[in-house]
């Protein structure tokens, strides 16, 4: 997975393999991933799979990452409390948008995102 999140580093930054893996596998270790570090896809579950995709998102230039319905990787409110808790830990200055239905806002709400994050 380290190799699949660190292409965006070494393809739109020019950085070096071993860098772009380097700053990769820090961000899988600062919520407790690093173990899929050197995982294949099929070999990680869809939360695993997500977190990849959010830090790959996460570490482009854009000001913007829209998360379509986060519900769909669990119907735990512990879970979804992990989940964000996770992205806030990731997220330095974007913001993320979550599509999903307004009745579900309040799961966002206690977040650490306030301000960051939008449900929709």
């Amino acid at each position: 997975m380290c190799e699949n999140i660190a292409l965006i580093k070494e393809t739109h930054e020019h950085k070096s393999i071993k860098d772009a893996e380097n700053e990769a596998f820090e961000m899988l270790q600062k919520i407790e991933l690093g173990e899929i570090a050197l995982k294949r896809v099929p070999q990680c579950n869809s939360l695993e799979i997500f977190f990849v995709m959010l830090i790959r998102a996460l570490m482009t230039e854009k000001k913007r990452v829209i998360i379509v319905p986060l519900f769909l990787l669990t119907s735990s409110f512990e879970d979804m409390k992990n989940i964000l808790k996770k992205i806030s830990v990731l997220n330095s200055d974007k913001c993320i948008y979550i599509l999903d239905l307004v009745s579900n806002k309040n799961y966002y709400s206690d977040s650490n995102l306030e301000g960051k994050i939008y449900a929709v």
